[in-house]
């Protein structure tokens, strides 16, 4: 069982202080149908957690009828999280299985699964790429199938399909599944529908290939970021049904295409699609630590994006005003 959500870092001061995420209610309703399986004792739960690229083991504690996620240091200080960040996070509960007595011998032998075959990854040059070499497009001028290329079909940008800020109440990736997600892209997209007045994103191309996406749309499209995710609106007065403010939520580039420059073009494109759609202004929430899905400061600041809030250690608001 997986379960995706954001929340924010606080902190028990008793004989030393501790640090903690609370898990929502929903998610934590759906862990505790599994504890009768998964917990050892005391109603904790054993879980899988990951943070950005940080991945560890430990176990949710029980409190108020939902669970508590400790954030050991160990974890909490290379991630730059403190008190009041707000944090994305993937929970995988451990499930013990039954044991099982080993086949004989000779069955183990018959039985034994062949190495999988390797599929190579598409490759090129390490070399970053220029603007002159990307041909960057709005995504209903792509092909859903090049799209989907550019996501792949593993791990959480599949999993995911960009719709991290645009769930519903009560929506997550283990509730709606990776098709339905999938579904909304596509729709969101327009992809291969030349004709259609709206679309969501940009995609990058190398030589032919689709190599990189960016997601850019009106701010108050995304609910999730309106509902849940602070950063853009502590210390801000901002008016959230503001049609005309616009976001750069997403960049996913396709693997072997990596670290040369492509979400830093397609930030600065991203910028020329808001202002053309009529956008009185473009934001972007870039990540300090890893920069993941949200972008890096320095994609931002390249594409000529200034920063207008630092809220906690690891996030900015970075804005263009047209």
């Amino acid at each position: 069982m997986e379960q995706e959500f954001s929340g924010e870092v606080i902190e028990w001061r008793g004989p030393a202080p501790y640090f903690f995420v609370a898990v929502p209610e929903q998610e934590s309703d759906a862990l505790r149908a599994a504890a009768a399986v998964t917990s050892y004792g005391w109603g904790m739960l054993p879980i899988t957690a990951r943070i950005g690229n940080t991945e560890w083991k430990t176990s949710l504690w029980p409190k108020d009828g939902g669970y508590l996620l400790p954030l050991k240091d160990a974890v909490r200080k290379p991630e730059g999280l403190d008190v009041g960040d707000v944090v994305d996070i993937l929970l995988m509960s451990d499930a013990r299985p039954s044991p099982q007595k080993p086949p004989p011998p000779d069955s183990r032998a018959q039985s034994a699964p062949r190495p999988a075959k390797q599929v190579p990854r598409p490759k090129g040059p390490r070399a970053p790429v220029t603007d002159e070499q990307l041909k960057i497009v709005p995504a209903n001028q792509a092909t859903w199938e090049d799209l989907r290329a550019v996501f792949g079909t593993t791990g959480d940008t599949a999993r995911c399909s960009c719709q991290r800020f645009r769930m519903l109440p009560k929506e997550s990736w283990a509730s709606e599944g990776p098709e339905e997600l999938a579904a909304r892209l596509r729709e969101q997209t327009a992809c291969g529908n030349k004709q259609a007045q709206t679309t969501s994103g940009l995609l990058a191309y190398l030589d032919g290939e689709p190599v990189g996406w960016c997601a850019v749309a009106p701010r108050a499209d995304h609910p999730r970021l309106l509902r849940d995710y602070r950063v853009p609106w502590l210390g801000r007065n901002e008016d959230k049904a503001n049609a005309t403010v616009w976001a750069v939520t997403c960049f996913v580039t396709r693997a072997g295409y990596r670290r040369r420059g492509v979400s830093r073009a397609l930030a600065s494109a991203a910028v020329t699609f808001a202002r053309e759609r009529g956008a009185s202004a473009v934001e972007g929430y870039p990540d300090f630590v890893d920069g993941g899905s949200v972008g890096t400061l320095a994609t931002f600041a390249d594409a000529g994006f200034a920063e207008v809030s630092h809220p906690g250690k690891r996030r900015a608001v970075m804005r263009i005003d047209f």
